[in-house]
């Protein structure tokens, strides 16, 4: 067909864009000997959780001189807080594996730290309110 402006020239089709343009790259292969640095600690972790807990267990032995003259909303309020503590380092085990799998081996270390790091705030705060309550 030929216009005032010349031939038109059919519009050729593009093709659809493809799916996997839009999808993330396929899974990355684990590096190498990721699971040390969760492992390493989980090993250190799980022995500290353990006094941990042993140190929250006895803690009530610490109210025994509490009545109503002198109470020990302190000590009560830091055994509540150090065993919040302790649960979530306890759920925060698995996170290293999750985590040290799929990022960089600093990111690996970094998270493995966190239950070590949970355990020993709990253990503060239990005998920051033990000793100050």
């Amino acid at each position: 067909m030929i216009t005032p402006a010349g031939p038109q020239v059919p519009a050729q089709a593009s093709p659809p864009p493809s799916a996997a343009a839009f999808l993330p790259a396929g899974p990355a292969r684990p590096r190498r000997k990721w699971w040390i640095a969760p492992l390493a600690g989980v090993l250190v972790a799980l022995p500290v959780q353990l006094v941990a807990a042993f140190l929250l267990l006895m803690s009530p032995m610490a109210l025994d001189s509490c009545d109503a003259a002198d109470p020990c909303g302190r000590t009560e309020a830091a055994m509540g807080v150090s065993l919040v503590l302790l649960l979530l380092a306890v759920l925060s085990l698995g996170v290293p594996w999750w985590r040290a799998r799929r990022k960089s081996l600093g990111a690996g270390i970094g998270v493995s730290l966190i239950p070590l790091g949970l355990t020993l705030a709990s253990i503060g705060t239990l005998l920051f309110g033990i000793v100050y309550g």
